[in-house]
Order: structure tokens, then C-alpha cells, then sequence
């Protein structure tokens, strides 16, 4: 199927809307659709997606991808299966409208071709290791902002555990399914091939007999001996045609994880030994676990950034991992994906995104990190008062004390500073008590890392009354994760594996964006001034994607 841009647009003598009253049409062009037909729909870019498609002009041509895409994120907004969707696309005027399909004689989205269209978005994903998805759900976003008039000088971020739709399984099920699978693979294949030891997991009843009938005194004969046939599969296939089948990389893959060599014989690790990184369940090889709290998780954590202002706010990036992804690499991923900023970006996060480390790299990208908490340990155990110091971080040497007193030397090496102070000075001084320095024999010592330092002076100002109306601001994030659980399902994707559950992911999050936009954009349109403007635009300029380029411009 060659790519093809969709170029049957335009509206004819025979167009539907042609046929509604001139109620029904004012109804039409003040509903949701009105919005997203001409400022939403124009914006997606069908060039990104040639990719999955065959170069080879010679062959049929393929459906237009924007009604994809589009068909795709209506889907999300009103929480529809494809079956909906495709029945709101041919009986629902508004769906047409939105996707520009009014004039076509038939819809051109068949029971199973938006199935289609994403199994090839996931191909193209898992062979270049890109997600076209993301790229157009982040572009719009950025186009949002323009549109709204958000700067992009106040972000925050949040993420949320999503758990995989598999069976959580014990130890024992685990290495059952995946000899299991691979058992039944080779008897399907070349039965011949199978030893008589590995027939009995074909029979009907053996894996009850296995697993839910194991009283717990068992439970170790039982996995020493299937790990055993584990081995001995794996051996059968290995260098055959098995040894390329997903089954076969499982099977080996569990093998690494679940046993070690002692002395030339393969064991069983011990349970506190496997990774959380480990196969959980081999119908979703991606599944990690993580225990969060005191609430145990298999599955995947996804990563929200939003920008917004007193007006609105747009998801502008978002991203999902393995869950055992830290909320420090996805701050790291943020920083590097928004780059050097032309205005200082204020960042808003809570503490577990935050690094010194991190901090140096927003400020050298011209972003401020501002956590709303510290993480690691407890703040009324830390010292306090090292901020107070007068310190020069660019010769590294600490000036005079807050009272003015200057030490008799100071040092700076392997990142920590050091100075002292006269015995007298600081014996007779009042402030003592407070002050976070140690008493020696001689002298008095100042010793703080840079790293402790820095940590001292943000302590010092997420105190002040400035800093916390900014931290505040942090709270409206954290509906989100609200939003796509109770709202989108997010904890029960009809799919399984990353790059499956990042693509329904990302339709969601596209969803959640354009039902902002619209909204702003409608009680924008309520201002009269505002109204009449945009009505001029839209007349002035073509049916076709001209206004929303000149918004962006």
C-alpha cells in the first residue's frame, strides 16, 4: 500500500451539510466539532506517517491518515470502543464534519482499519525505535500552546504507576507458562521432537494439577522440577528452528533470571535475588514490578509534563517506561527534551525529581528546578544554618560567618569546604547554639559539601512565603493521573507490551489536550471581540489548514 496525502477535502454540490436545515447547520458549527474541524484536524501532519507506508507508487493507495488520527483521538474523547467509532464516523453528522468526510460517498475506515493502522505503528516503532505517535501528539501540543498563548515559562510534572491487564503469577506459574508455551509450540509444530518427559504438559489438567493443586510443602519439588525441564527444553531447541521463536527467547530469557551456576550445576536463585526487573509473566515480556508504598505493581509508569498559565494548561510532553524507570531519569529525559531556553523555565516538581546534579543541568538549559520537597533524609534531622555563611562558589572559599567573623583558613577539596574559626570568636558568640559548626580542640570547623550546601540554601528557600506560592501551583498536575484512570482506564489497556500501551497512551493524552483547547477556545468565542475576529479569519482565509498556520506562525 503506497502512501497518499488526502487531497478529497473539499466540499461539493452532493456534501451532506448541504442537506441540514439551517437549524440543524447552527447547531453543527456551535458544537465541538466546529473546533476541532478547523483548528484540531488541520494540524495533523499525514507526512509523518508515509514511513509505515510502501514507496512503491504502483500500488493501491492507502485510506487518508489524518481520518486515522482524528478518528482515533474522537475515539479517546468520548471513551468509545472501535466498533463506536466507526459507527459515529457513518451515523453522526458531527463526526464527519470534524474529519472532513461530509462529502465523501462512503467513510473511508472499514471495521479493522484502524487496528491496521496502529499494528503498523507499532511495527515502525520496534524496528527504528521511533513513536510517531508521540511525535504528532506532542507537535499538536506545542501548537496548542501558541494557539492559547502559553508561554512555556511554567511547567509541572507528575507521573502514575499503569498496570499491565496480565495475571499477577508466582514463582512457580511463571516458569510453568513458559515451558508451557513453548511445549505446545513444538507439538504443534513437529510433534516427533518432543521427549516423553515433556508430553505430560499437553495433557489436559496437568498445570491445575502443578500449580492450584501444590499443598506448600511442595511448592520447592515442584519448581526444582520444572526448572529441570525448563533446562532440558531449552537444550532441545537450542540451534533448531525453535531457537528464533518468541516462546524460545522467553524461555532463555527466564532461565537468565531465575537460576544461577553453582559449581557447574544450574540452581534455582534465591527468591530475594531475582530483579524486579524479571519476567512477571510471559504473555507481557515488558512487565517490571515495583512496589510503591506499600502497594506492590506490575506493569509500566508514565511521565506527564504540563505547561500552563491562569488560563489554561497542555500536556506538553509525556512519556511511559518499565516501572521500575525513576522519576529522576525521567526528569533527566524532560531537561534534555526541552533544551536551552531562550526565558528562564520554571520547572515544578516534587521531590523525587529532583538532584543536584539534575539542578545544574536545568540551570546550564536556562530551566529552574523547583521541588516541592526534599527526598533522602529527614529535614529536622539535617543541620541547619550553613546557608547563612558567606561563601564564593566561583574560588571556593567561605568569606565570614554570618555575624562577620572570617576564619583563620579555608579549604576547598574533593567537593567539600572546610574552614576554621577562632576558639574565641566563636565561644563567646551568641549565636552558638545555632550554629552548625563543630567544636575542636583548637578551633572551631566549618565542613559542608557543595552538594549539602546547595541542599542547606533550597531548604532555606522553599521556606519563604515566595517560594511557596510557587510550589503550589504544583498541585494542579496531579489530577491528571486522576483523569486518565477513573476517566480514560488508563489501568486497563485492551493491549499489552511498552510500545502497545505508549501508543494508547498517547491517543489518551491527545484526548485529554483537545478537549482543553476546544474548551478555551469556545469561552473564548463567547467574547464578542474575540468572536468576531476569528469569524473573519475563517472567511478570509481557506476551509483548509491556512488558519491554523497562521496561528502558529
Amino acid at each position: 500500500m503506497s502512501f497518499c496525502r488526502n487531497t478529497s477535502q473539499q466540499i461539493n454540490l452532493f456534501d451532506s451539510t448541504n442537506q441540514l436545515t439551517e437549524r440543524e447547520l447552527k447547531h453543527l458549527k456551535n458544537s465541538w466539532s466546529e473546533q476541532f474541524s478547523k483548528e484540531i484536524f488541520p494540524l495533523i501532519n499525514e507526512d509523518r506517517f508515509s514511513v509505515i507506508y510502501s514507496d512503491n507508487p504502483a500500488t493501491r493507495p492507502n485510506n487518508p491518515v489524518n481520518v486515522y488520527i482524528g478518528l482515533l483521538m474522537l475515539k479517546e474523547i468520548f471513551t468509545q470502543s472501535d466498533e463506536e467509532c466507526l459507527d459515529s464516523l457513518m451515523f453522526d453528522m458531527r463526526y464527519k464534519y470534524a474529519l472532513h468526510t461530509t462529502s465523501f460517498k462512503e467513510q473511508p475506515i472499514s471495521k479493522n482499519s484502524l487496528t491496521n493502522f496502529r499494528t503498523a505503528v507499532y511495527r515502525y516503532n520496534e524496528e527504528h525505535d521511533v513513536d510517531l505517535i508521540q511525535e504528532e501528539v506532542e507537535s499538536h501540543a506545542k501548537a496548542f500552546t501558541k494557539l492559547l498563548n502559553i508561554d512555556g515559562r511554567s511547567i509541572r510534572m507528575d507521573s502514575l504507576m499503569i498496570s499491565s491487564s496480565c495475571k499477577k503469577q508466582s514463582r512457580l506459574e511463571i516458569i510453568y507458562s513458559c515451558v508451557s508455551r513453548l511445549i505446545k509450540r513444538i507439538h504443534k509444530a513437529n510433534s516427533t521432537m518432543l521427549l516423553e518427559n515433556l508430553k505430560p504438559y499437553l495433557e489436559e489438567g496437568h498445570r491445575n494439577d502443578t500449580i492450584y493443586r501444590c499443598v506448600n510443602k511442595d511448592i520447592q519439588s515442584k519448581l526444582d522440577a520444572v526448572t529441570a525441564d525448563a533446562i532440558t527444553l531449552y537444550y532441545l531447541c537450542r540451534e533448531t528452528e525453535f531457537e528464533d521463536s518468541e516462546d524460545f527467547k522467553i524461555l532463555s530469557r527466564m532461565i537468565g533470571e531465575q537460576t544461577q551456576n553453582v559449581d557447574g550445576k544450574v540452581e534455582l536463585k534465591p527468591a530475594k535475588e531475582i530483579s524486579p526487573r524479571s519476567l512477571q509473566n510471559p504473555t507481557d515480556p515488558d512487565a517490571t514490578y515495583r512496589k510503591k508504598g506499600v502497594k506492590d505493581y506490575i506493569g509500566y509508569v508514565a511521565n506527564v509534563v504540563e505547561s500552563f498559565d491562569d488560563q489554561n494548561r497542555i500536556i506538553l510532553q509525556y512519556d511511559l517506561q518499565q516501572n521500575t524507570y525513576s522519576d529522576q531519569a525521567f526528569s533527566n529525559d524532560t531537561i534534555d527534551k526541552l533544551g536551552k531556553q531562550e526565558k528562564t523555565a520554571n520547572v515544578i516538581v516534587d521531590g523525587a525529581y529532583y538532584s543536584e546534579e539534575l539542578s545544574r543541568k536545568a540551570i546550564e538549559n536556562n530551566i529552574k528546578l523547583i521541588p516541592t520537597s526534599l527526598v533522602g533524609r529527614e529535614l529536622n534531622e539535617e543541620k541547619t544554618g550553613f546557608e547563612k555563611f558567606n561563601i564564593d562558589e566561583v574560588i571556593h572559599i567561605v568569606i565570614n560567618c554570618p555575624l562577620g567573623h572570617k576564619p583563620t583558613d579555608s579549604r576547598y577539596k574533593n567537593g567539600t569546604y572546610r574552614a576554621r574559626f577562632h576558639r574565641e570568636l566563636c565561644y563567646n558568640c551568641p549565636n552558638l547554639s545555632e550554629c552548625p559548626i563543630r567544636k575542636k580542640k583548637k578551633h572551631y570547623l566549618f565542613e559542608i559539601s557543595e552538594t549539602s550546601l546547595h541542599r542547606s540554601i533550597l531548604k532555606a528557600k522553599m521556606g519563604t512565603t515566595e517560594y511557596k506560592e510557587i510550589a503550589n501551583k504544583r498541585a494542579g498536575v496531579e489530577g491528571i493521573p486522576s483523569v486518565l484512570r477513573r476517566q480514560y482506564d488508563v489501568d486497563n489497556l485492551p493491549v499489552r507490551g511498552k510500545v502497545r500501551s505508549k501508543v494508547w497512551l498517547g491517543f489518551k493524552i491527545a484526548a485529554i489536550n483537545c478537549k482543553r483547547f476546544v474548551k478555551s477556545r469556545i469561552n473564548a468565542i463567547k467574547d464578542p471581540l474575540t468572536s468576531k475576529l476569528i469569524n473573519n479569519l475563517y472567511e478570509v482565509f481557506s476551509y483548509q489548514g491556512t488558519v491554523a498556520a497562521i496561528f502558529t506562525a
